[in-house]
């Protein structure tokens, strides 16, 4: 099974683990070998063995009765049989053969096996007569009394000792998969993110992730613990006789069979029951994130029937699975489980069966159908569990396609800071293949400039930018390159090349903690002193003023206590702290205020120094300053050179700028 290879890397780590449960569960099963063993031995050869034939002797050590004393070793004299009938206890002279007994007054019949009627005259035994009768067992019956008491403490012990390891490995194998999940994700391509919903990925992290302890659970119930069960009940069973353990076997290829049927029937549901299940949290997780959306434009109703088709979906597969439980799974294999302990208590104690050589006692029946139980028992377990081993089989092979996933190089080694010459070459780019988003760019950026990208809407300035910071990388039918120092940037492993880039996007990322932790992010070793510094240049004192715990100020969730433009001078004070070689500037003053976006102008008059800084920019005043503006439309460079002689040219960007100062004009008169 290629799903259980997967997750026996992880198994494989806890090998001693795994041995004590295997040891504890061959404990466990042996016990269980033993204890009808024992309890027959009790009932056949001491409690019951009293009806064996007794012989009057001279050994004053055996069983006195009526002045005469008695033993079960044969002799010449003429023996006497004790008869247990309806929980008491007769006497009679002569040998009482077994057989199907009745009782009028001191006369009892007995209609043995062959077919023969025995009559004697019997005398009831008084109950201190009968333990005079028990006296000789005593010892060797309290023994094997101590060895059963025993028996059961010792598997409770090794069934506890067994579901312990298996707990230990379980929550160590869950934590190991989801450790290297989160770590895949930092390693999968954007690609997979556009294509997966956020809550679908975080629930095959969190739920399905335990697909992996079920998975393993099921297989020690399925595969250890039921072979070992039907193993040592075959055991049991062929020491009692080889012939009726034999007649057990004609079972197993209708069972094989039916479990085919039933698992091919109980797949198809179970794919479509852990989908829906997945489909249901990323709703959920969309509801949650947009629900100010909802409220605003009243939404309620159709998101509330999304949701509840969904539910309603999911139900319903979950009943037909539950359906097919009951009609062929493993309620069925109960039923047929107590309907053949039925019949063998029924056929064994008739005495029907007659089978030559063959005695039907108590014990041999006690015994007989508690193997018999443990035989049905697995199968049981088989049909019961094998749904669970279709769910856990499905949320395993999901989790391992996080774990297993496509994954950039996580190789990073230190090279020199790049100096920051940027060139694309006839760059061509299409997310899908026959729809180009890029057409024929040709674009140098000298090192330390700053140069601004300007476009409508689709026009491609952030996939260029994307393929700059590599998180997309040309395919096999895209053409031209993108240099770096003259270098193509596929040359770095991604980690490498991206030390040396950075971006500040136009809805700013904040972490849960301190405001100096979402600054000094991914760089624990830089000093609140430069955290504090930095901020004061880009001009974020009014930050600092704001908290009295200063950088030390607690940060809500997704930054809920800062304004929109707090929160990007944080990322933009952030791409400081990283002192990349190239920074991006995804629209970075699109959503803040003027009083912001003065102090972002003057901070990235000195940030860019040292540096070469690309901004696409929506708001024009952004990049009036900079070293050139490349305008874009349609995917094609359609303008490029400073503000000015830009605005000389009368083209797409001075329709853009002009139509921006009218737009600026309307809204403040005075301007």
């Amino acid at each position: 099974m290629k799903t259980m290879k997967k997750v026996w890397r992880y198994i494989s780590k806890y090998k001693k683990l795994l041995t004590i449960t295997l040891i504890a569960m061959l404990v466990v099963q042996f016990l269980g070998l033993v204890a009808p063993l024992i309890v027959k031995t009790i009932l056949d050869d001491y409690l019951v063995s009293i009806e064996e034939p007794w012989y009057q002797t001279t050994d004053k050590t055996n069983v006195y009765y009526e002045g005469s004393y008695y033993t079960q070793t044969k002799n010449d004299s003429a023996p006497i049989s004790v008869v247990i009938y309806e929980g008491k206890y007769y006497i009679t002279d002569g040998l009482a053969e077994n057989g199907n007994k009745s009782l009028e007054g001191n006369q009892m019949t007995i209609v043995t096996q062959d077919g023969r009627t025995l009559t004697f005259e019997v005398q009831q035994l008084t109950s201190k007569e009968v333990r005079t009768f028990y006296e000789p067992v005593v010892k060797p019956l309290s023994i094997l009394l101590i060895l059963l008491i025993a028996r059961f403490f010792l598997s409770i012990l090794f069934t506890y000792i067994q579901r312990i390891s298996t707990s230990m490995i379980n929550v160590n194998i869950v934590r190991d998969a989801r450790k290297d999940a989160v770590s895949s994700l930092y390693r999968m391509p954007m690609t997979y993110f556009e294509e997966e919903p956020a809550g679908k990925v975080a629930n095959r992290i969190i739920s399905d992730v335990g697909g992996m302890m079920n998975l393993f659970s099921t297989i020690m119930n399925l595969l250890v613990n039921a072979s070992l069960a039907v193993i040592f009940a075959y055991i049991g069973m062929f020491y009692l006789d080889f012939r009726l353990a034999l007649y057990t076997f004609l079972v197993f290829p209708i069972v094989y069979f039916w479990l085919k049927y039933f698992i091919k029937k109980l797949t198809k549901i179970a794919v479509k029951v852990n989908e829906q299940s997945s489909m249901l949290t990323a709703q959920l997780n969309e509801i949650i994130n947009g629900i100010s959306i909802l409220q605003i434009f009243n939404y309620k109703k159709q998101t509330e029937k999304k949701f509840n088709d969904l539910s309603d979906d999911f139900r319903k597969e979950k009943l037909k699975e539950q359906r097919l439980h009951l009609s062929i799974g493993w309620n069925m294999i109960r039923l047929l489980g107590a309907l053949v302990t039925a019949v063998i208590v029924l056929y064994f104690g008739n005495g029907y069966l007659t089978i030559p050589g063959f005695v039907v006692s108590a014990g041999i029946i006690y015994a007989y159908n508690d193997y018999l139980t443990r035989l049905i028992e697995p199968v049981g377990t088989l049909f019961r569990e094998i749904g669970n081993l279709q769910h856990a089989i499905v949320r395993t092979e999901r989790i391992f396609k996080i774990i297993d996933g496509e994954k950039e190089s996580d190789r990073f080694e230190v090279v020199p800071r790049f100096k920051g010459d940027v060139r694309f070459d006839n760059l061509w780019f299409s997310y899908k293949e026959g729809n180009p988003v890029l057409k024929g760019i040709n674009l140098d950026i000298p090192s330390g400039s700053m140069v601004g990208l300007v476009g409508h809407t689709g026009s491609g300035k952030t996939s260029l930018m994307s393929l700059l910071m590599r998180f997309y990388d040309l395919k096999s039918y895209d053409m031209g390159q993108i240099y770096v120092d003259e270098k193509p940037i596929d040359t770095w492993d991604k980690r490498t090349y991206r030390k040396h880039v950075g971006i500040i996007l136009q809805d700013p990322v904040i972490f849960k903690g301190t405001l100096g932790d979402n600054i000094r992010f991914g760089h624990d070793d830089i000093s609140d002193e430069k955290v504090i510094e930095v901020l004061n240049e880009i001009g974020g004192k009014k930050l600092l003023d704001k908290y009295e715990e200063g950088i030390n100020q607690v940060i809500t969730r997704g930054g809920g206590n800062l304004s929109v433009g707090e929160k990007q001078l944080i990322s933009f004070a952030r791409a400081v702290i990283h002192d990349p070689a190239i920074l991006v500037m995804d629209e970075a003053t699109a959503n803040i205020d003027t009083e912001t976006e003065t102090m972002i102008q003057t901070a990235l008059e000195k940030v860019k120094k040292g540096r070469t800084t690309i901004v696409i920019a929506h708001r024009l005043s952004t990049i009036k300053n900079a070293d050139k503006i490349v305008v874009l439309q349609a995917g094609l460079k359609v303008e490029e050179g400073p503000h000015q002689i830009l605005l000389e040219k009368n083209g797409v960007y001075a329709n853009i700028y002009r139509s921006q100062i009218k737009i600026s004009k309307e809204l403040d008169p005075n301007s």
